[in-house]
């Protein structure tokens, strides 16, 4: 691959995460938001393209976590309450 053609794959990338990132600053840390399935999860972290949520157990054997999603992702799984 030349350097032009590098050059211009990392630029389609980040016009990639531009455009699915355009919206987090819509959201905040400590921000509550409503998961596809209808749970509620709080914002605990973000970076300029992804967002870290952490997500409660359904269940008495389930285990709480934190996970990260890039926005393409999380507007899929989430929205604002």
């Amino acid at each position: 691959m030349t350097e032009e053609e590098e050059r211009k794959q990392e630029d389609y990338i980040k016009d990639g995460m531009a455009h699915h990132a355009k919206n987090i600053d819509d959201f905040e840390i400590d921000e509550i938001v409503k998961r596809s399935d209808g749970s509620k999860c709080k914002i605990t972290e973000k970076t300029k393209n992804s967002i870290e949520v952490y997500i409660k157990s359904k269940t008495k054997k389930g285990i709480n976590c934190y996970q990260w999603f890039d926005m393409k992702n999380f507007n899929q799984s989430f929205t604002k309450i």
